[in-house]
């Protein structure tokens, strides 16, 4: 079960240097002509970009940036350290490995992590989850109001070894790993609309 929780209103935030961030970029686009669709232009207020340097410019500056990549790992390695799902012997069971490879690959305590075809996010949309909270670390799950971000979250390092395990026994599903988790769901400030995925040519032309 994913437990409710509203967040403490802490003045403090978690340093960025105990942060490592993920962008996922490793999807087959299979709704978007197979085109690897983080590197697909969007032509939004800083002009026509990869959609990744949308989701980048909108990450904190944290001790490190990865990227969870398939292909063009040219194209990425020029923004970031990329992780590759064949690195781990777990292809095909979508973005909950890419999770995993970052869980594995970080140099921090948490990983916080976002998808590279959500052009629209609000500015300081981490910030709810990485407010102080002196308990045990959890997964926290961003939620915009309307739907559960499943793919807007902060991890624990710590919760590797137990998502491994996870995702060999059959596992795929980043909401039911949330679940499993017990995850944190932590409110946005931010209204639903800037948390919107491109996912077909049609959404990429309709903003």
């Amino acid at each position: 079960m994913i437990v409710l929780c509203i967040p403490i209103r802490a003045d403090a935030l978690i340093p960025p240097g105990d942060i490592s961030s993920l962008v996922l970029c490793g999807g087959k686009g299979e709704r978007f002509g197979n085109k690897d669709k983080p590197l697909v232009l969007f032509d939004g207020e800083l002009g026509p970009l990869p959609m990744v340097d949308y989701a980048i410019d909108r990450l904190p500056v944290t001790s490190e940036l990865l990227i969870s990549a398939n292909r063009n790992i040219g194209q990425y390695l020029k923004r970031g350290k990329v992780i590759q799902d064949s690195d781990f012997g777990l292809i095909g069971h979508g973005p909950l490995v890419g999770i995993y490879a970052g869980l594995i690959a970080c140099n921090a305590p948490w990983l916080l992590v976002c998808p590279g075809d959500m052009p629209l996010l609000p500015e300081d949309w981490y910030k709810p989850l990485l407010r102080e909270d002196r308990g045990e670390p959890r997964s926290r799950v961003l939620y915009d109001g309307e739907r559960l971000q499943s793919l807007l979250c902060l991890l624990p390092k710590t919760l590797a070894q137990d998502l491994g395990a996870f995702i060999r026994s059959g596992g795929y599903a980043v909401r039911a790993w949330h679940s499993a988790a017990q995850a944190v769901i932590v409110p946005s400030e931010s209204g639903p609309r800037g948390f919107i995925n491109i996912n077909s040519e049609a959404d990429l032309h309709s903003f």
